[in-house]
């Protein structure tokens, strides 16, 4: 308890002796922070490269992070928060890629031998494990305990996301996946209307493989191209469609009482190392997303979903389609060339067989029949 006296026979004005008492609360209120502040936690083990100190301190207060540095995340992917009276200001971290390629440490400014000093053991000690520490070279902003620009991360056994976000919206998204003498990096990012797909560390080994995702009318695309040259081409539709993608072989179906159709043209080679992204999979368990019609808002649904289709950990094959429309073969005009589908219209059902770019059987049948038909065309198909 601090008390105020004034000198006998001393007279003050009104306004000093309430300036006076706004300075005791001050002082009563520092007072108070500071024995809420007497935990602090100390680091040597990163050197944040905006900031480049010996140790770095961060204060408590009622046990919750308040002011200075604090870490989160594993030794071998470290990452800071800084605090500024209780509110996260900036996050501070390295980028995986060189993480994982293990980037040749560099000295930073502060921690170099002067030239023409020798160091004793003690201090060469001290300087090599300094050189070596995490550098953490990419600040991140917060507001409101979010992200608004920067890097957002989830840790996931095996694996790291990087969901790099852009004026509050995730404009990229990096795929690390650890294992036994194996590490894969993939990227996903938003340029334009268009979702382009990589791998730097395949374009590092000499093969350069990008996938473009796009829409165009009512489908979603997948274009594949391994050192600039197309080797094909996959199709997610939306609805019963008529105009159907040319050369191509499409399978429609329906699922929750919505019509899809799927399809590829091309890939007579290079199928085995088009698995950077499962984007089948995620069309048959997740055709809703591919519903959108805005880039942005897909993107993101996308990166959600997939997130969680990874988290999952074993791979498993796609769900089938619940009830079958159709399989056709297309030629160059996106005319039918073999195949059977179909058709429901104006209250009246039956399906066409497709042989030669010519039908050669029509018959009455509605879609619960059908699934028969199809199941039949498709075995005899299989058998040939």
């Amino acid at each position: 308890m601090i008390a105020v006296k004034f000198p006998l026979g001393y007279k003050t004005k009104s306004s000093v002796r309430v300036t006076l008492l706004l300075i005791c609360c001050i002082v009563l209120s520092n007072l108070v922070n500071s024995q809420n502040m007497d935990d602090f936690i100390e680091y040597d083990s990163f050197i944040i490269v905006e900031k480049p100190q010996k140790t770095y301190k961060g204060f408590y207060n009622n046990g919750k992070p308040y002011n200075g540095y604090f870490s989160k995340g594993n030794s071998e992917f470290p990452r800071v928060d800084y605090y500024e009276n209780g509110e996260a200001k900036f996050q501070y971290s390295l980028d995986v890629y060189q993480m994982a390629l293990g980037a040749e440490a560099t000295e930073k400014e502060g921690f170099q031998e002067e030239e023409g000093e020798v160091m004793n053991e003690e201090q060469y000690e001290a300087y090599t494990k300094d050189l070596y520490k995490p550098k953490l070279n990419i600040k991140s902003v917060y507001k409101n305990d979010k992200i608004i620009d920067g890097y957002e991360y989830e840790e996931v056994p095996s694996g790291i996301f990087s969901k790099k976000v852009v004026n509050q919206k995730i404009a990229e998204l990096y795929i690390d996946v650890f294992a036994m003498h194996y590490y894969q990096r993939t990227s996903m990012i938003q340029q334009g209307d268009s979702i382009i797909i990589g791998s730097p560390t395949l374009a590092a080994a000499g093969e350069k493989l990008e996938i473009q995702l796009f829409r165009e009318n009512n489908s979603w695309i997948t274009s594949y191209n391994i050192n600039g040259e197309n080797i094909g081409s996959k199709y997610y539709i939306k609805g019963n469609v008529d105009n159907l993608p040319a050369n191509s072989t499409i399978f429609i179906y329906d699922q929750n009482d919505q019509t899809y159709g799927y399809g590829t043209t091309g890939f007579r080679e290079h199928s085995g190392k088009l698995d950077l992204v499962d984007i089948q999979k995620m069309y048959f368990e997740n055709p809703e997303i591919f519903s959108h019609k805005d880039i942005h808002s897909f993107f993101n649904d996308f990166m959600v979903a997939l997130i969680n289709e990874m988290q999952k950990g074993e791979k498993q094959r796609p769900k089938d389609p619940e009830v079958f429309r159709g399989y056709v073969v297309t030629g160059d005009k996106g005319k039918v060339i073999e195949g059977i589908r179909f058709f429901a219209k104006e209250g009246k059902t039956n399906y066409i067989e497709y042989k030669e770019a010519s039908e050669v059987k029509k018959a009455k049948v509605d879609l619960s029949g059908f699934q028969k038909v199809f199941k039949e065309y498709m075995n005899r198909k299989y058998e040939n």
